[in-house]
């Protein structure tokens, strides 16, 4: 199955939420990098994590996303 990379949150917590989130909706999701991320200490993981899903839930992982990103900003 085809995956796509449709996220890349700013910490290895904020990734983890995410992933539960779109599992809570039927989405196959996965983190990526988070095993890089420990020898980094307390430096941001800038593009070393990434949360992907196959491709058939892509739209509706945008979508998922997409919602909480808006309600994250208010």
């Amino acid at each position: 199955m085809s995956r796509i990379k449709i996220y890349e949150p700013a910490t290895l917590i904020e990734a983890h939420l995410l992933r539960g989130m779109l599992q809570q909706f039927g989405i196959e999701a996965e983190v990526h990098g988070d095993t890089l991320v420990g020898g980094m200490g307390e430096l941001p993981a800038a593009g070393l994590i990434f949360i992907s899903v196959p491709n058939t839930q892509k739209q509706e992982a945008f979508q998922i996303l997409h919602d909480y990103e808006s309600s994250a900003s208010c």
